[in-house]
């Protein structure tokens, strides 16, 4: 589902509550490998119980840092998100009724350069403050804000000399591939939120399992392949793989301990 097809939906509904909406919890991501824990937790985790079965719901977000992205969770379209550290600070800014669960997924924006060229302008994802402070800090050159669908095009037709990514796009393209980052604990990419009502339903504590669960497994390269073709249709080898953990991609999470 889109974002135009979700601003429709809440469109024709008089009343955005989570009880009219199936009893489904609502999982807003984006359509990028931060929004793959959440398809991989929707479509193999989710069917590990009887309980759990067709319990979870997921709703692309195209680009969190989207005003339309941050109106969804405070309609009470979700319950949880996983959002870029730049929209998630400026949510929790606006309205008190969410909260960062913690990190999710470190270093998943990389930069692809073209091989030779020392660069003058680098392409980035519109809002995004953290990627025009990589491209300032790291490479001392201009940063060139845009849509985030219009960043590989840019990059084929030159109007740039390199792009700040999502890995699952950055390592398909031709370039060089370096870490967004030269730190040694990298950069966090995404975040988990939640509505702080959605904490008092047992489901919370249930998806908090399954959500470990599933950073653990996609932190293992044959499990990350196989999602990958899963999520992307992009055949991933070894050697990708590999690269990906030398950019230090990694899945991270550690779910708060249940009281009682």
């Amino acid at each position: 589902m889109t974002v135009a097809a979700l601003l429709l939906a809440a469109g024709c509904t008089a009343s955005l509550q989570r009880e009219d909406n199936s009893g489904k919890v609502k999982i807003g991501a984006p359509d990028d490998a931060g929004g793959m824990i959440v398809h991989y937790l929707v479509n193999e985790k989710g069917y590990g119980g009887a309980v759990l079965q067709n319990n979870f719901e997921l709703y692309p977000v195209k680009d969190c840092c989207t005003s339309t992205a941050q109106w969804a969770l405070t309609t009470n379209l979700y319950d949880l998100a996983v959002m870029c550290p730049d929209a998630s600070a400026s949510l929790i800014e606006k309205d008190s009724r969410f909260e960062i669960v913690g990190p999710c997924l470190v270093n998943s924006d990389i930069v692809v350069l073209k091989t030779g060229l020392p660069p003058q302008k680098i392409g980035v994802a519109q809002s995004r403050t953290h990627q025009t402070q990589i491209v300032a800090e790291h490479f001392g050159c201009a940063a060139a804000p845009m849509l985030p669908s219009a960043i590989p095009y840019a990059y084929e037709k030159n109007a740039v000399d390199g792009v700040v990514v999502d890995a699952l796009r950055g390592l398909t393209m031709t370039g060089d591939k370096l870490p967004a980052t030269a730190g040694a604990a990298g950069h966090i990419t995404y975040v988990l939120v939640v509505n702080k009502s959605f904490k008092e339903d047992t489901r919370y504590q249930e998806f908090l399992r399954l959500f470990q669960e599933s950073v653990n497994e996609l932190n293992q390269p044959e499990t990350l392949i196989e999602e990958i073709r899963k999520y992307k249709n992009i055949d991933f080898t070894r050697k990708e793989v590999e690269l990906w953990s030398r950019l230090g991609i990694k899945y991270v999470f550690t779910a708060a301990p249940t009281r009682g």
